[in-house]
């Protein structure tokens, strides 16, 4: 990982315009540089997604690592005096070092493809790609799927839900989702939330949800937002001169009258609860709260009837998310895959989400058994090491991106929880880290978004 930044890194400072640093035997050098940067780059993307010996790898990318940020410091301090002095002025010793870190990279390439030669039954395909078994680029990726995506085996669950949001109560009732993390419980309350009935029921829909890091002015905020799409508020900008207080006045001034729906997801204390609850008042109208959250305390304290309480999916409901993931709602599979198939689901215990995230590798494999037997087998060592079965899935999913993806994932959790990036912003962190490479031939970010 490291090595990769390192490498993307140089490349990025390589490619700078930069008119004085390319003339004569410099030039020459530098393009020498950029073609060791680029073969780096090629072998740690494969690298990472070959059956490489872990030991071996780790050794790869430490020389990789090493010999890359030495050639960008070296470049870098180049850089900055030409930028102080306005003129190229390469003295003998800083020559001796840049040719030093030149070197370097060349030796270090020798060493790395010494590596792979020495390993020919895992030689690394530079122009070969694989995940957990062979990448086919013929299959369309099917689990990327909109907030829409069937979840076999919640139509009970949601009729159920739908029925106790539209009741005849005229009285701010809470309605309560409880269950295991990953199990599907933002998910119901979003298609409960999405549901027509409801849409037609409801005047005003608020959907807030809550961090472990719980701050009351982010919750008033998260609904002032909702509210403004169907009110005409105060502007966003004037949010930032007012207190808490007034925040939730302006809450309640615009949810007098109107029926509403308020969504409280993933609440974690009754401390919370008790934070937020009188900010949305009761005028006896029919409007509710949804509220999910993993603790069974907390949705009692809520409200003292019982709680609606999720269950895992059946081995067959679970087998049909999976088919609906990877090979589309025809669930078109090859027959011999069908019963590797339900193991593999059965090791998901019946949690959506862990469902879910094999599907994503899955539809990324070649369609053998062979190649679900490797996702089952890795999956089996998961389970078997990982106390939380669902994180060490999620994190399976990480170990399997792209390099380049990465870095720009790992960047996100420089973010609070549930913090809403904007992606123009987020593009550009990325490309100021040397995370995207801008070619010559590139569109402007401008241009691209």
């Amino acid at each position: 990982m490291e090595a990769y930044t390192a490498v993307i890194s140089l490349l990025q400072t390589l490619e700078q315009p930069n008119p004085q640093l390319f003339h004569g035997n410099t030039a020459k050098t530098l393009d020498s540089l950029h073609a060791t940067a680029e073969y780096f780059q090629k072998v740690l993307e494969n690298a990472s997604k070959s059956r490489f010996d872990t030991e071996k790898l780790k050794s790869l990318e430490e020389k990789i690592r090493v010999a890359a940020s030495y050639a960008e410091d070296v470049l870098e301090l180049k850089i900055s005096q030409i930028i102080k002095i306005s003129r190229w002025t390469f003295g003998i010793l800083q020559h001796l070092e840049f040719l030093k870190a030149v070197k370097k990279m060349d030796t270090t390439k020798k060493q790395v493809m010494e590596i792979l030669s020495h390993d020919a039954n895992q030689v690394i395909e530079l122009s070969g790609d694989s995940l957990i078994g062979t990448l086919s680029s013929s299959y369309p990726i099917l689990s990327n799927q909109s907030a829409d995506d069937i979840v076999h085996g919640l139509d009970d669950d949601l009729e159920t839900i739908v029925k106790k949001l539209i009741g005849q109560s005229r009285d701010l009732d809470v309605v309560t989702i409880t269950g295991m993390g990953g199990i599907g419980k933002t998910t119901l309350a979003r298609k409960a939330y999405d549901h027509h009935p409801i849409r037609y029921h409801f005047d005003i829909f608020v959907w807030v949800t809550i961090s472990q890091e719980f701050r009351c002015r982010n919750v008033l905020l998260e609904a002032l937002h909702c509210i403004s799409k169907k009110t005409d508020i105060v502007n966003t900008k004037d949010y930032d001169r007012m207190d808490d207080n007034e925040l939730a006045d302006l809450v309640q001034k615009n949810l007098k009258g109107p029926r509403y729906l308020i969504v409280v997801d993933d609440i974690w204390s009754t401390d919370v609860w008790d934070s937020i609850i009188g900010i949305f008042p009761n005028y006896n109208n029919g409007s509710r709260i949804l509220l999910t959250t993993r603790e069974n305390e907390v949705a009692m304290y809520a409200n003292t009837c019982s709680p609606h309480e999720m269950k895992l999916l059946s081995l067959e409901n679970g087998w049909r998310l999976l088919c609906d993931k990877v090979f589309g709602p025809k669930h078109d599979h090859p027959p011999e895959l069908e019963g590797i198939g339900k193991e593999i689901v059965g090791k998901c215990q019946g949690l959506p989400l862990t469902i879910s995230v094999i599907a994503g590798h899955l539809s990324k494999v070649t369609r053998t058994l062979e190649s679900w037997k490797d996702v089952a087998q890795t999956l089996s060592e998961i389970i078997a090491s990982q106390s939380d079965k669902c994180l060490g899935v999620l994190g399976l999913s990480y170990h399997h991106l792209p390099s380049h993806l990465k870095p720009c994932f790992l960047s996100m959790s420089s973010f609070p929880e549930d913090f809403q990036v904007d992606t123009r912003r987020m593009i550009q962190l990325w490309i100021a880290e040397g995370f995207i490479r801008i070619s010559k031939n590139s569109k402007s970010l401008e241009k691209w978004q």
